[in-house]
């Protein structure tokens, strides 16, 4: 085939009729064949050939149409929404996503691959792992409480993918979603905090971390109109958010 080549020229007695793949077409082979498979090609003769995606013309068709018609679709996983929320940023969002599938590189971790011999937490004397360095360790834990305190939200969950599931769900979407910022936000600065002090590049103590995060959440909330209209009726939301 060549480029010049019409729609015509793969068709031979009413079907497809494709060239073999070769070195530089094998990987693009098996795709097309699927695209192929679930559709006949129209009747010769019936007009000039156009431009079409799944049946619809080419030039109304969205990118968007495209990219879903061509990725492998999974069910939903439970905590989607703690990375993907509307008030994602978008390094803070990376981490999170890297957190919530257990790929964070703590000790344990690092333990397990035969990397490391001690486990032992850079912030204190405990085995290193995810949940310890985010919800249980009582430097991290302190910053947490009163983040989610002012919220209303009780330290709940023996995990720190249950805790932030658990956000999640809260009924309040504004006030949640204000929670899910935190925590994104809350899990880069700690792990951040942990890698100085395994690299002796200083120290913070809990009362200039926990101003620097409310520093990044509130910029985050007011670079939004939206949020700034919902203050208008919720004036009460900011004082969650104020140092």
């Amino acid at each position: 085939m060549h480029h010049g080549d019409k729609l015509s020229a793969i068709i031979r007695n009413g079907c497809w009729s494709l060239p073999r793949a070769n070195s530089r077409s094998h990987h693009v082979d098996p795709l097309m064949v699927h695209w192929l498979s679930t559709f006949d090609p129209l009747p010769l003769n019936q007009g000039p050939d156009v431009l079409q995606w799944d049946g619809c013309d080419a030039s109304k068709t969205k990118t968007w149409s495209i990219w879903n018609s061509l990725r492998f679709k999974g069910d939903l996983i439970p905590w989607h929404r703690v990375v993907w929320h509307r008030l994602r940023i978008s390094r803070f969002a990376y981490h999170q996503w890297i957190s919530c599938h257990r790929r964070l590189q703590t000790l344990a971790r690092l333990h397990r691959f035969g990397l490391v011999d001690n486990q032992q937490c850079y912030l204190c004397s405990a085995r290193e792992t995810t949940t310890h360095i985010f919800l249980h360790y009582s430097y991290s834990r302190w910053i947490l409480y009163n983040i989610m305190s002012t919220l209303g939200i009780a330290l709940t969950g023996d995990s720190w993918i249950n805790f932030i599931i658990h956000l999640a769900d809260l009924t309040h979407m504004h006030k949640g979603t204000i929670a899910l910022c935190y925590a994104q936000v809350f899990c880069y600065h700690i792990w951040r905090e942990r890698n100085a002090r395994a690299h002796n590049s200083g120290v913070f103590g809990r009362k200039k971390l926990l101003t620097g995060i409310k520093k990044d959440v509130i910029a985050r909330l007011h670079s939004f109109v939206w949020f700034s209209k919902i203050l208008d009726s919720r004036p009460d939301l900011i004082h969650c958010t104020s140092l």
